[in-house]
């Protein structure tokens, strides 16, 4: 990971941007490799490859993100109290920043000059370089909007439901049946929304809960499975290593070793 100072109110994270949080910042995040997956005031989304997302976090916000193994992503983090001058004859950052936040569509994929920019980005050394780059980036960034739709609740209202119910599958023609919403505009309304189709969505979910099993107990990798509606441990294996980018027992392995070296480097304290 590479971290820089682009701004005294704005950093670039190149690679893995994990521990923020807790910070009050806006985030535009974009993927190269891998996946992320957001819980943002209780709903989860998908950052995978060439996407982009835009996330508040402040204190009003729950916003955390957990990682597959291969991740690697670029990460504008712009303090929300943002108040620097630096090149305010350039930008109108003020008007920027409102234009991003109210972005109804958080996540979207990134078109060819936002690709071009963040492909650039990560190619460049040097300060000087990078904070052209960000303010393009940030120009391109200003004129991104969304606009609601009457159907963005009821698929929302699928988003959850998927989430609620991972040891079950349901068919895009039982979902469309379910909420009222024609199987086209679900399946494009869906993706927009969470980045990611919806059948994606469900085995992502389930994946990441799967990880999350793994880091948090001691449960056997076939009862885990279960959990998230897989009966056949090779299949989960293969679904797990598809979306984690690496597989079960050795994720289960990685984790138990870091939290003991975790607890090896916590040295008693004595009193001289």
């Amino acid at each position: 990971m590479a971290e820089f100072q682009i701004f005294p109110d704005i950093r670039l994270i190149v690679g893995r941007a994990d521990d923020i949080s807790k910070e009050n910042s806006i985030e535009v995040s974009f993927c190269r490799s891998g996946i992320c997956e957001y819980f943002i005031n209780g709903e989860y989304s998908y950052l995978t490859a060439n996407n982009c997302i835009i996330a508040v976090r402040d204190e009003r916000s729950d916003c955390h993100t957990v990682c597959s193994a291969d991740y690697c992503g670029i990460t504008l983090l712009i303090d929300s109290s943002y108040n620097s001058n630096a090149f305010s004859e350039l930008l109108d950052m003020p008007d920027i920043l409102r234009n991003i936040q109210s972005c109804e569509q958080h996540i979207f994929t990134a078109d060819d000059n936002m690709q071009r920019l963040f492909s650039e980005i990560d190619d460049t050394s040097g300060t000087s370089m990078l904070r052209i780059k960000v303010l393009e980036l940030l120009m391109l960034m200003g004129g991104k909007s969304g606009s609601a739709t009457e159907s963005r609740g009821r698929i929302r209202k699928i988003g959850s439901f998927i989430c609620e119910n991972l040891c079950e599958h349901y068919t895009i023609a039982q979902l469309s049946e379910l909420y009222g919403i024609d199987q086209t505009t679900m399946k494009n309304r869906f993706r927009q929304t969470f980045g990611c189709p919806v059948y994606t969505y469900a085995k992502n979910r389930k994946m990441f809960r799967a990880a999350e099993l793994l880091r948090n107990n001691e449960m056997k990798i076939i009862d885990i499975a279960e959990e998230v509606g897989y009966c056949n441990a090779s299949k989960f294996s293969s679904a797990f290593r598809d979306v984690m980018g690496i597989a079960p027992k050795n994720y289960q392995m990685e984790r138990k070793r870091k939290r003991k070296f975790k607890k090896r480097s916590i040295l008693p304290q004595f009193d001289y």
